[in-house]
């Protein structure tokens, strides 16, 4: 499985995949508070969709160019760290 985090402008939308077959989605809009409420939505997500993190091979960023700066670096950071995360837990 995969999660998807796409970044457009304020709007904010997660996506959990299985191959092509969307298991879940949660989307909002956000201008201030994304470091806050992005963890505890995807793990909102997970829970609601009935998903264990484990199960979650990759997690992928989709920004557009119209996010800001700082919103597109919370985004990549969370991705990179949970790949990071996947990869140990594998060892």
């Amino acid at each position: 499985m995969k999660l998807i985090i796409s970044l457009d402008g304020n709007d904010i939308k997660l996506t959990i995949k299985d191959g092509r077959k969307i298991v879940g989605e949660l989307a909002w809009t956000d201008e201030y508070t994304l470091s806050e409420k992005l963890l505890p939505n995807i793990d909102a997500l997970l829970k609601k969709s009935k998903v264990s993190k484990k199960d979650v091979e990759k997690a992928t960023a989709k920004i557009t160019k119209t996010s800001g700066v700082t919103s597109a670096r919370i985004v990549q950071t969370v991705v990179k760290a949970w790949n990071e995360a996947q990869k140990l837990d594998k060892r």
